[in-house]
């Protein structure tokens, strides 16, 4: 009944939060006390309780217990057969550009998917909406940089909008780009795109370290030019910033600077992943606390514009058990016709010990999919024992499966963890008309080690194990 109940510390009050109900609340300390042995005695006799005490949010106990006891069935992996959200291609590994914490793998001399390859996998996916009485025709292309094999993503977007208007499904196409190339196909981009999604560091200063062309040179102007005509194109514009040290305190300005000039859609700030190229050209990911304060001051500058600034980790819309596409049943083609569940390198995955290769193309054959490959990957999403006592658990879904929660990666709690807690609570309490106290978290340093620290945030009612025996 309580797998799905936590509480965390918000500076000297409680966070109950209770994802799988829809419900969160902030109650002092006796109530919280007073929630978790109500909870124990009601797994054992389920009558109400009247038992009172003094809440801020919302004003009723014992309503919020009426709520509580009420089953819940917690998100599990996918079953039965088959069903893609969407197709992603992988046109080349290759790219222009030499970021400095790239761990893609990219190179300007990688493989590039033929058009006919990017074809027959359109006609791939298109069959299988038919069969699964689908209404889109979703197709989604990542790199390397995408439109470093423009002809294939060519071929494959012209193909997409023919099978679906042929079959009276709608489309959905989503682009990841670094907008370094011609106004041609800036302009293509937005003529065609329902998405794209334009990576932009910040100011010259900070792009131009993070992303500089092959030969070393900056690509900020480019950049800034494509977004430009993305801006006034019909496509929904999304910039993603990848925060660092060195852009950390300029990122309010980032994003003010963002939606006077671009109009974006959104806006998706993420931190950067620690990789040996990044060691290499001097980049840190930021500090998580200062981080997550930045953010949430971010997140209020978009507001003012009207403008959706987020962080991936942080996504309260619905519960969920996987960040990324795999346990989906997202197709992701790769140049050589291999199928995975992920974009990641294979090498990246192999280290960890997972095989996420879901089948494969030949022209012969066409795509085959291997049915037991496609439930192991789908199970992968149910095995994450160090976010099983995190209240963030199914919202954030443990992150990046290859790079965070992984089977067998560490179940402490890191930087990840710590921003994502934090900002995850200052947005519920957003939510619940309390963000004055969200100011006080986020500005108190030793509210701030409590919430992030905190070991078990279940409140269980099977042992004595709930905030009743917790100290802040």
């Amino acid at each position: 009944m309580t797998m799905g109940i936590f509480a965390v510390p918000v500076a000297g009050r409680w966070l109950i939060h209770a994802p799988l109900h829809g419900l969160s609340a902030v109650v002092n300390r006796s109530a919280a006390d007073a929630l978790a042995a109500d909870l124990r005695r009601a797994s054992e006799a389920p009558a109400r309780s009247d038992t009172a005490a003094d809440l801020v949010e919302p004003n009723d106990l014992g309503a919020m217990l009426d709520t509580l006891r009420e089953p819940v069935e917690a998100p599990k992996p996918r079953t039965g057969r088959l069903a893609p959200q969407f197709l992603g291609l992988v046109p080349t590994r290759g790219c222009n550009l030499r970021c400095g914490y790239c761990g893609f793998g990219a190179t300007p001399h990688a493989a590039v998917m033929t058009p006919a390859l990017a074809v027959a996998a359109v006609n791939w996916m298109a069959t299988l909406v038919r069969r699964g009485a689908r209404d889109t025709l979703e197709v989604h292309f990542f790199g390397g940089e995408p439109f470093a094999a423009f002809e294939t993503v060519e071929a494959a977007v012209l193909r997409t909008q023919l099978l679906a208007s042929q079959d009276g499904v709608a489309s959905r196409l989503e682009v990841t780009t670094n907008g370094a190339y011609s106004e041609e196909r800036a302009r293509f981009a937005g003529d065609h795109f329902d998405t794209v999604v334009l990576s932009l560091d910040g100011f010259a200063r900070h792009h131009d370290r993070h992303r500089p062309r092959v030969d070393g040179t900056g690509s900020f102007a480019t950049v800034v030019r494509t977004a430009g005509i993305l801006s006034a194109s019909p496509t929904e514009l999304c910039l993603r910033v990848c925060v660092a040290e060195d852009n950390l305190d300029a990122l309010p300005e980032i994003v003010d600077w963002f939606c006077e000039a671009f109009r974006p859609s959104a806006i998706d700030v993420e931190t950067l992943q620690q990789t040996p190229e990044a060691e290499v050209s001097g980049l840190r990911p930021p500090d998580p606390y200062r981080f997550a304060r930045q953010f949430l001051a971010t997140r209020r500058v978009g507001a003012t514009h009207a403008v959706h600034v987020g962080y991936a980790a942080a996504d309260l819309r619905h519960a969920r058990t996987s960040f990324c596409p795999l346990g989906h049943d997202a197709l992701i083609v790769h140049p050589d016709g291999g199928v995975t569940g992920c974009y990641l390198l294979d090498a990246d995955w192999r280290a960890r010990g997972l095989d996420l290769a879901l089948g494969g193309y030949s022209e012969e054959h066409g795509f085959h999919i291997d049915t037991d490959a496609i439930q192991r990957v789908r199970a992968l999403t149910g095995l994450k024992p160090g976010c099983a006592r995190c209240f963030c658990r199914w919202s954030c879904a443990g992150g990046c499966h290859v790079h965070h929660s992984y089977p067998g990666c560490a179940t402490s709690y890191d930087d990840f963890c710590r921003q994502t807690r934090l900002i995850t609570a200052c947005l519920l309490l957003d939510e619940l008309g309390l963000a004055a106290l969200g100011e006080d978290l986020i500005g108190d340093a030793m509210a701030c080690e409590a919430l992030a620290h905190w070991p078990d945030d279940h409140v269980d009612p099977a042992a004595p194990h709930g905030p009743d025996r917790k100290e802040a």
